[in-house]
This record gives structure tokens, C-alpha cells and sequence, in this order.
């Protein structure tokens, strides 16, 4: 890729400081201020923002977590019925999958 044709040009503000540094900076390697710039993004990670759904996902889940305070405060008392455990199995395999599938990248 090191031959490939650089045909796009970026613009970028730098303050005076830290224009200095990047011009020393290559005046000191022989590297263009290009080639510093580039092989620093190169090595950039970058963390993308969450998903725009992801914060109704975590409601879900706290509704969902406060049903399943409420089977276990239930169970405890042996007023548990089998339906609703399943039931809240279902979505909370529901919102696994959903949770997946964003962190894949693949959106909801």
C-alpha cells in the first residue's frame, strides 16, 4: 500500500505548538509531516460512540432485571410460576441477541 498514488488531500487545524512539534518532528526523522501524521493515525485506536438504540436496550434490561428481582423475591416465597420464568428467559435472550448483533456491528 506504500506505493499506492496519495491523490486526497485533508486539511487540518493545528495550534502554533503543535505545529512546531510535528515540523521539528520531521525535521529530526526526515519524514513529512505527512508521513508522521499518517503513521500516527495508523496506530490510533479509535473507539467508536455506542449504538444510538443502545440506550433503550439498557432500559430494557433494567425493567427486565427488576421482573426477575421480583420472580426471585417470589421464588423465594414459593409463589413462582414456571410461565413467567420463561417469559422473562425469552427477552432477556431476546436483548442477548440484540446486544450481539450491535456490538458485531451488524445494528439492531
Amino acid at each position: 500500500m506504500a506505493d499506492a498514488k496519495k491523490t486526497v488531500v485533508f486539511k487540518m487545524r493545528l495550534t502554533e505548538e503543535e505545529y512546531g512539534k510535528l515540523k521539528a518532528q520531521s525535521e529530526r526523522t526526515g519524514r513529512t509531516m505527512s508521513d508522521i501524521m499518517r503513521a500516527a493515525w495508523k496506530r490510533l485506536k479509535v473507539v467508536e460512540l455506542p449504538p444510538a438504540d443502545l440506550s433503550e436496550t439498557v432500559v430494557l434490561l433494567r425493567r427486565i432485571g427488576g421482573e426477575l428481582s421480583r420472580l426471585a423475591f417470589a421464588a423465594n416465597e414459593g409463589e413462582v410460576r414456571v410461565p413467567e420464568i420463561k417469559s422473562a428467559l425469552g427477552e432477556i435472550a431476546a436483548i442477548d441477541r440484540g446486544l450481539t448483533s450491535l456490538l458485531a456491528g451488524g445494528g439492531a
